[in-house]
């Protein structure tokens, strides 16, 4: 049976992201204030892009189109819901109103899942009626192919709910990964701004130009991070790993390095064969698909 999903804004994230549910199979509801046809329409940008950029077929994005309902009653368009995606404007306020109202019609069994970068489940569970069931699920621009979702549930979570949330997101062809922490930027942004400020220093600092800044990014350490991460990636550096880096840069260990260790350990047995799951499989898979990006650039 299709997952029945609820998508209330529907803005380039709220249409991007219900347009992967429905073409995953979801039963899915787009709801917002603006008329139906609005509404079907930024549906079917999204898809047409999507189409034009090859990431799905016309007749599959036209049985979504079809098979979509579109709603400007709120409760109406929550009813039955195992999941609902907020993607309205960034208020609190407004936020918290809308979630009292879906929860009004839906109880505490579904998951309330908000866009909000910035917001942490501390303050969107103000006055609900079921705070638990209300979780952060960051996307990332643009939301209907970047298959990153950050999930927070603020540090004492529910993890019937987190675990819900995990599935369905899976379900609709995304990548879900866990903030554990309420936290500023969360981990993505967190992470972004302090590669974007080391980057606007340089530019100002006269070190390089922007172009060269964007291409130092592209073609080193962005295609690194791109196929393995920044952790995996400076680990499969090292022989040995990080239990061996601080002695390769004659730095003193630290009680963190058997942390990274084992945790790039575990990633990589948790990594299916096809993508390597030994030190030795995984660099073949990373040069693999170091070809593969570099014939994109047109410069293999």
């Amino acid at each position: 049976m299709a997952i029945k999903a609820t998508f209330v804004g529907t803005g380039i994230i709220g249409a991007g992201l219900a347009a992967n549910a429905a073409l995953a199979g979801f039963d899915v509801t787009l709801y917002d204030v603006i008329p139906v046809e609005k509404i079907k329409e930024n549906l079917k940008k999204i898809l047409d892009i999507l189409v034009e950029a090859g990431a799905t077929t016309q007749e599959k994005a036209d049985k979504a189109l079809a098979d979509a309902k579109y709603s400007t009653d709120l409760k109406e368009a929550v009813k039955g819901a195992e999941f609902v995606q907020e993607a309205i404007p960034e208020r609190l306020q407004l936020k918290i109103d809308t979630y009292r109202t879906i929860q009004e019609v839906t109880g505490p069994d579904t998951v309330i899942a908000s866009t909000t970068s910035a917001m942490f489940p501390s303050k969107l569970r103000q006055d609900a009626l079921y705070p638990d069931s209300i979780i952060v699920g960051h996307p990332y621009n643009p939301s209907y192919l970047l298959p990153l979702i950050e999930v927070c549930a603020g540090e004492e979570p529910n993890q019937a709910v987190v675990d819900k949330a995990l599935e369905i997101y899976k379900a609709m062809n995304k990548v879900p990964i866990v903030c554990k922490k309420e936290i500023n930027g969360f981990i993505v942004n967190r992470l972004s701004w302090a590669a974007l400020a080391a980057a606007k220093e340089s530019v100002r600092e006269g070190v390089c130009s922007v172009e060269d800044m964007d291409k130092a990014i592209m073609y080193g350490p962005g295609m690194r991070m791109a196929v393995l991460g920044q952790l995996l990636t400076i680990s499969l550096g090292i022989p040995g790993g990080f239990r061996e880096e601080a002695a390769k840069y004659g730095n003193e260990p630290t009680p963190y390095d058997e942390m990274y260790a084992q945790g790039v350990d575990e990633e990589i047995a948790n990594r299916p064969e096809w993508q390597g799951n030994t030190v030795e499989s995984v660099a073949k898979w990373r040069d693999k698909q170091f070809v593969e990006i570099l014939k994109l650039h047109h410069m293999l």
